[in-house]
């Protein structure tokens, strides 16, 4: 009995299916599917589906490297999409499926503007080149063909290359047009027959071969190889096999280079440098010796372990030399104190040497490498490598910079302040010297010396713009003086002569300083008319408010009285961005010079810049700047409600968290109790993990002053004794602390405080905390812990005064 055939599906259910099939990229089902729907109704849009699906069909097996079928497939599409130009893909395809007499029919039906394209153009000389040796593709080309009339040219001028006949080979190459499918064959061969007269025409002529020909990397292979006498063995061992087999036949390379050439590839891969080292030194005789000698020496750096299969070729070291491969290798592994360590051995034996003593540069320099070493993980000991270095060769702007750098860091201000006076000294008259020179004597107020410095630098410079407002500052920080000593006169004539540099009237401060005068002078119309143009040039609102009360105060005014020639602010103002930001900016600037009355000040203000923080358009980066600014100027109560505040606006990111636990210890590390540091071990592990490398340096720097700061503590204010443990107890109490101190932040406080919630410890007095992680510390050891807690200091819990319960 025969089987039942399928019935026929309807059109509707065929168009249907098939369109699914498209959509879902089954080319192969939506063939089947729309040749039935043909067979039934006839329609344009049907043949035009069918041509999509036969193309996407095309495509998915030449992805899979069956570009025979691929092509056959392409044909299919365009016979049912009439008017179909050739593409390069179906060209590609004929091309790596080898079938050369289609390819040929095919290049002669190309339009002229695809073979002007870029695409057509690779291709047309792909199939050029596959043609000086394949006369299949050559026969299917029509015989006015370019490819057909220019390959017996190039044909000719390769066998004349390679019988060395030059001038046979240049003749042809002169023939061949610079519009042929063999021209950048033509420059590839023009290059190789100029190499042995002059490899830098070579290399000139090399590189003029397009960037998307087939030629060009064989003719950037030749430059690299060839434009210099000692070949680039990276790179060519980097050439695929037939480039190499070509650069090897160029360079005339026999066995025993191969064979180099090979036994060097494989010591490469090697995991230590004694392969390598044991090939250069059998092959030295090829090499050279002094390269050789070289190269080796340079790779004891890596291993210096193999440095007894150096000696045995080339000699002993010398220990100078010896020590200075340590030291090499130890800053190649990182492993930084071990470095130093060696580099101050190379010195003293530096030192030892015959004539030694008198390389004082030599030693500053290698002082000057160990500073960059140190400065990476403990930049106080820098200070002292460039104090060293200095000592040497005083002569070094760049280190004299760096050194007062780093003693301005660790806010060492008299060590800084002798080094700057010596640069000057020796730099008198440098700007890069003068500008911090200005810096510190303002800080200083100084102001005969920021004058001085400035003027010397307006004479090299007339238009310094750092100098003329250094000098401007000078004279202002000269008049608020006079202004304070009542000296009217005098503040008058210094306010003159910072009018000659602000003849814009751009600087807010001499306007208040101008209209303070003008008030002692009973000139209230003059003092009202420069407060205002002062309070428009400061910007208005909170900060307007704060520079001029800062002023008044520096004059030893009471604010009460000169406020009404002032516009004033609202109660119930309300700090917008624009003004918080100026606020802070005045901050930080005042705070570098030293003013006083800060905290004064900004006590009025605080309600309302406290409202300022809750507005919408604060960003995550806005109360960030805020806080950072609150912090270094030691404003604390607004640090810490600004901080809160960006805490509940961005839920709670560690870099808020850090903030308000640095206001709530007023900055001081070493109060910092147990829970406080857990909370910012975890902010620090969050921080990380999301990539915050600015919030975790703040962290980690709070978390290692705490550290510090307590071990100062624990041995001041524990002097040898103090515990009356014996010696016995007394390591094994060493013993405690140091397995402690080889655990995580987490695992310490897990094992100092055991398992009590969070909720708990925060009820329990910083004495009751102690006595827990005594009992941890001390258990076992037979020693009182409650006469040992009463000893102990508190952090932040010392006897108050009377004084410091009333401030």
């Amino acid at each position: 009995m025969k089987p039942k055939s399928s019935p026929l599906k309807s059109v509707p259910a065929l168009k249907t299916a098939a369109q699914c099939a498209l959509q879902s990229g089954s080319f192969k089902d939506a063939i089947v599917l729309l040749k039935d729907l043909l067979k039934q109704e006839r329609r344009p849009e049907s043949e035009e589906l069918l041509a999509e699906a036969y193309l996407g069909r095309a495509r998915e097996l030449a992805g899979k490297g069956m570009f025979q079928e691929a092509a056959m497939l392409w044909e299919n599409h365009a016979g049912h999409r009439p008017g179909t130009s050739l593409s390069e893909e179906y060209l590609s395809w004929l091309l790596k499926a080898g079938q050369m007499g289609k390819l040929g029919q095919a290049l002669a039906a190309v339009p002229d503007d695809f073979a002007a394209s870029a695409s057509g153009r690779r291709l047309i000389e792909a199939a050029a080149l596959l043609a000086l040796e394949n006369d299949k593709l050559l026969n299917a080309l029509p015989k006015e063909h370019a490819i057909v009339r220019h390959q017996p040219l190039l044909r000719k001028a390769l066998a004349a290359y390679a019988q060395r006949r030059d001038a046979e080979a240049e003749d042809c190459l002169r023939q061949v047009s610079s519009r042929s499918p063999y021209r950048n064959l033509r420059t590839l061969l023009k290059g190789l027959l100029a190499l042995e007269r002059d490899p830098a025409e070579a290399s000139e002529i090399l590189v003029r071969v397009d960037p998307d020909s087939a030629c060009r990397k064989l003719a950037a292979a030749l430059r690299e190889q060839m434009a210099s006498p000692m070949p680039d063995v990276a790179a060519y061992l980097k050439l695929p096999p037939k480039l190499r087999a070509i650069v090897d036949k160029l360079k005339g390379y026999g066995k025993k280079e191969l064979a180099l050439l090979r036994e060097i590839q494989n010591a490469a891969q090697a995991k230590s440098a004694r392969p390598v080292l044991e090939a250069i030194l059998r092959h030295r005789a090829e090499l050279g010796e002094a390269e050789s000698r070289r190269f080796c020496l340079a790779a004891l750096v890596d291993s210096p372990e193999v440095i007894p299969l150096y000696e045995r070729a080339f000699g002993a070291l010398t220990p100078l030399e010896q020590c200075r491969i340590k030291a090499l290798h130890a800053e190649a592994i990182h492993d930084h104190p071990k470095a130093s360590r060696y580099w101050h051995e190379y010195i003293e034996l530096l030192k030892s040497a015959p004539g030694g003593r008198d390389k004082p540069l030599t030693q500053a320099l290698i002082f000057r490498h160990v500073a960059d070493l140190a400065e990476k993980e403990v930049p106080e000991l820098a200070i002292e490598f460039l104090e060293q270095s200095l000592e040497l060769d005083p002569d070094d702007k760049a280190t004299y910079l760096r050194l007062i750098r780093l003693l301005e860091l660790f806010e060492d201000a008299k060590a800084a302040l002798s080094w700057l006076d010596r640069a000057v000294k020796r730099y008198p008259k440098d700007p890069e010297i003068l500008l911090p020179a200005m810096r510190a004597a303002q800080r200083r107020k100084a102001f005969k010396k920021v004058a001085n410095y400035a003027k010397t630098l307006l004479e090299i410079d007339p238009i310094n713009s750092d100098a003329r407002r250094f000098l401007l500052e000078a004279h202002l920080g000269h008049a608020r003086k006079q202004l304070k000593a009542r000296r009217m006169d005098l503040a008058e004539a210094e306010l003159a002569a910072a009018r000659k540099l602000d003849p814009q009237r751009r600087s807010a401060a001499l306007l208040w300083l101008e209209g303070l005068l003008a008030y002692w002078q009973v000139d209230n119309e003059r003092c009202r008319s420069l407060w205002q143009e002062a309070w428009t040039a400061a910007g208005g609102g909170a900060a307007g408010w704060f520079q001029w009360a800062i002023e008044v105060l520096a004059a030893d005014m009471p604010l009460k009285g000169p406020d009404r020639l002032v516009p004033g602010l609202d109660k119930q103002h309300s700090a917008d961005s624009a003004e918080l930001m100026a606020l802070v900016k005045l901050l930080g600037q005042y705070r570098a010079e030293g003013r006083q009355n800060l905290s004064q000040v900004l006590h009025k203000l605080t309600p309302m810049l406290k409202r300022g923080f809750k507005q919408a358009e604060l960003s995550e980066e806005d109360f960030f700047g805020l806080c950072q600014g609150f912090a270094a100027a030691g404003q604390y109560e607004l640090l810490a409600e600004c901080a809160k505040q960006g805490a509940r606006r961005y839920r709670y990111p560690p870099v808020f968290v850090y903030f308000e636990i640095y206001a709530k210890y007023r900055g001081n590390a070493a109060a910092l109790l147990p829970l406080d540091q857990l909370r910012l071990q975890m902010n620090l592990d969050q921080a990380h993990q999301e990539g915050d490398r600015r919030t975790a340096a703040l962290i980690e720097q709070f978390l290692r002053k705490h550290q510090e700061a307590l071990q100062a503590d624990f041995h001041e204010a524990l002097p040898e004794g103090a515990l009356g443990l014996d010696d016995e107890v007394a390591e094994r109490f060493v013993e405690r602390m140091e397995e402690l101190d080889r655990l995580s932040p987490e695992e310490r406080a897990k094992e100092l405080l055991g398992d009590y919630p969070p909720e708990q410890l925060e009820k329990l007095s910083e004495k009751d905390v102690m006595g827990l992680i005594l009992d941890k510390l001390l258990g076992g050891l037979g020693v009182d812990a409650s006469r040992i807690l009463d000893a102990l200091p508190l952090p932040g819990r010392g006897k108050k005064s009377k004084n410091t319960k009333k401030s």
